[in-house]
Order: structure tokens, then sequence, then C-alpha cells
């Protein structure tokens, strides 16, 4: 790599890790951020950020990318369980576990998932994203084989299977990015429960059985 190019990198870098720190400080909302903040607390000129970055929305999806490819890394180098449906049981506690500890991370996901505001991305970015949801399914794919082949789970299409687990799964994200659970009317005492009830939901529809057994089956 040029010498350049290093720099270049390693100032998008920067400007990243300084717009990300002033999002979570931000008591009025990380959308309150403007770009000569971001500017100004990376210690560059306005128009250096916008030879990164065409937008704050820009910010955006590239901030929710880097804790995308930085989770799915970290779900692919777990070790597997002692069962595909056990592995499968630690990548969602995990999952949880690092949106829960990166809030802001979560709230930036769920936003650049929102159409309108793709529409206004540039193809780099559009693209970036298609091609790591691909890797998320595959990643999805290969899991839920390895539970079909051992028998823990019915032969079934697993597309139709990854849908309702990203609805679900969305959900989770809802909840962490709101900060709780709601209202005591759920009975739900915590996330750490929430996070079980919704787990043994997701691994019993995948096994096929009563999601109040799933916990003993596969712990």
């Amino acid at each position: 790599m040029r010498y350049q190019d290093k720099l270049f990198q390693q100032r998008e870098t920067l400007l990243l890790d300084t717009a990300r720190q002033l999002f979570c400080d931000c008591d009025c909302g990380w959308e309150r951020v403007t770009i000569a903040q971001v500017a100004q607390h990376a210690g560059v000129a306005k128009g250096t950020v916008y030879k990164h970055f065409s937008s704050k929305e820009s910010i955006y999806a590239r901030l929710a990318l880097r804790f995308s490819r930085e989770c799915l890394a970290h779900y692919r180098a777990m070790e597997p369980a002692e069962s595909p449906l056990k592995t499968i049981r630690c990548v969602l506690y995990e999952a949880f576990a690092l949106m829960r500890s990166n809030p802001i991370d979560v709230q930036l996901c769920l936003h650049c998932d929102r159409p309108e505001l793709q529409a206004r991305l540039g193809e780099k970015e559009r693209r970036a994203m298609e091609a790591l949801d691909r890797e998320y399914l595959a990643l999805f794919h290969e899991m839920v084989r390895a539970a079909i082949a051992e028998g823990e789970a019915p032969d079934k299409p697993i597309e139709g299977l990854f849908w309702g687990v990203d609805a679900i799964f969305q959900g989770v994200m809802e909840r962490i990015a709101a900060g709780g659970v709601g209202p005591d009317r759920h009975e739900t005492p915590s996330l750490e429960a929430y996070f079980e009830y919704v787990v043994d939901f997701i691994v019993a529809g995948l096994a096929g059985t009563d999601p109040t057994q799933g916990r003993e089956k596969t712990q």
C-alpha cells in the first residue's frame, strides 16, 4: 500500500472514531452532531471530512457497516459448541450482548436500514450493505444446514427460516436501541430475561419444538 493511501485510511478511521465518540457523548441525540463538529474534534478542516464522506448519512452508513462487519467476524471466530443448535444459541446470546454493549451502533444500523436513507447513499455504500447481508445469510445457512445434518432441525427451506429469525432479530434491536423492554406489562424483569425468552423462541422455531423446552434441549 502506498504511503499516501495508508495516511488516507488512517485519517478516515480517525474521523469515524471521532464521529462515533461524539454520537455517544451527545446528550441531544447523535442526529444533531454536525460535520463541522466532527472536523473540529478530529483536528482537520471541514473540507477534509468531505474528501472521505459525502454527507453525515455516509458516516452513519460507514459506522453501521463497520460494526456489523466486526460482529460477523466475531461470530465466525467463535468456537463451535457441542451441537449445531447449541452453537446457534451461543451466537444469538453473543449477538445480543454485543448489541447491548453498543446501543449507538445498533441505532445507526436501524437508521441505515431505512429504504429512504439507503436511496440517498452512494452506490458503493449500498453495494457494501448488500454484500454484508449476503454474508450474514451465508452464515445462517451454514449453521442451520449443520443442525439439519445432525437431525436437530427439520429439513425446511432455510430462506423462509432466515426471514422469520431476521424479523425477531430486528425486534430485539429495536428494544436495545430504545434502552429496554418497555413497561412492566410485559412481565419481563430484565433485558437478560428478555434475551433468554427470545433465544428460546428462535431455537425452538428452528428445531420445530415447544419454545418452553428449547433451553433444556440445547443448553
